[in-house]
């Protein structure tokens, strides 16, 4: 994978932006990507032959079976939040991860067919899928990592991803879910403390400034610490200066500071619309890390994901 790099600004606005690749799997020209599917395309046939498993190609060039079919479950579309567990494994039987009801976890959700799913094959292949359904897809590398390694597998690897679709839903609908439990939440942390805005933001002005309050367009100067509503922290950051109302952070954070002044702190609560919404959703999760480490990615708030600021408004102008 090309990687690029950033200046120390431009990484600061990164942080506080819903931005997803910043580099994507590439060949140096046609030639060497038609031999990569070649390649890719017969250690998958061959690993079909040698453990006598029928699949079917895909025209995207995954291939897939059926484990459990369910008829009578609801057909996903273009655009559906769904929902789904799943464990990814090389060609070799090495488990990399596997998210399951079995082991107590929670499902993950993606946007479907929106470029927000990597390995890029898992989306063309759950794209097939109804709810309550489980296949098994043998995904190549071009439609994977492509020539990017980590501690996890090497380059050019292909992957064996079951997956189980557990639910459907619209934005819509997710949003309005989002906003009762926040609604919850605040109810219980914060009671008689919080302001609920039309947006769907809930703001909790829990040490008042003194200062001026920031105006369309001003500079402000913040410190934040950005986190899932169980508290685990995402990422904290001082010092992070940008301009309001030029796109330099998401939604939710920007008209949240705009209710602050200078000097106060406050804990802004916000569905993932107003947040990174659907970021980029990554299997094996456990590679997130290691992607961001490297400024292949910049997403690291998982998808569809409430957040809660504690942000410093420390001065504008």
């Amino acid at each position: 994978m090309r990687k690029k790099y950033f200046t120390k600004l431009t990484l600061a606005v990164l942080l506080l932006l819903p931005f997803s690749f910043v580099a994507t799997s590439c060949l140096d020209d046609d030639s060497e990507f038609e031999e990569q599917v070649r390649i890719d395309d017969q250690k998958i046939n061959e690993y079909l032959t040698d453990n006598n498993i029928v699949a079917q190609k895909h025209n995207s060039g995954i291939y897939y079976r059926k484990l459990t079919e369910n008829n009578t479950g609801t057909s996903l579309n273009r655009g559906n939040v769904v929902s789904f567990y799943y464990t990814i494994s090389l060609f070799d039987g090495t488990v990399l991860q596997s998210i399951s009801k079995e082991n107590g976890d929670k499902p993950l959700q993606f946007c479907l067919l929106s470029n927000t799913m990597v390995p890029e094959g898992v989306d063309y292949g759950i794209s097939l899928m109804k709810v309550g359904e489980k296949y098994q897809f043998f995904v190549p590398s071009y439609l994977a990592y492509g020539s990017y390694s980590c501690a996890y597998f090497q380059v050019n690897s292909n992957f064996i991803v079951d997956i189980e679709v557990t639910d459907v839903e619209t934005e819509n609908d997710l949003f309005e879910r989002q906003i009762d439990s926040i609604q919850k939440y605040a109810d219980l942390k914060y009671p008689g403390r919080y302001e609920k805005m039309p947006s769907g933001l809930f703001f909790i002005d829990s040490i008042p400034g003194t200062g001026f309050r920031p105006f369309v367009g001003s500079r402000v100067d913040i410190d934040f610490t950005r986190k899932y509503l169980n508290d685990s922290i995402i990422t904290s950051a001082t010092g992070v200066s940008f301009f309001l109302d030029h796109f330099q952070a998401v939604q939710g954070l920007e008209e949240g500071i705009k209710l602050m002044k200078e000097g106060g702190y406050a804990i802004l609560l916000m569905p993932a619309k107003l947040g990174f919404n659907e970021s980029l959703c990554i299997i094996p999760q456990k590679v997130r890390k290691e992607l961001l480490y490297d400024r292949v990615i910049t997403s690291e708030v998982e998808p569809y994901s409430i957040l809660k600021y504690v942000v410093r408004l420390r001065n504008t102008n």
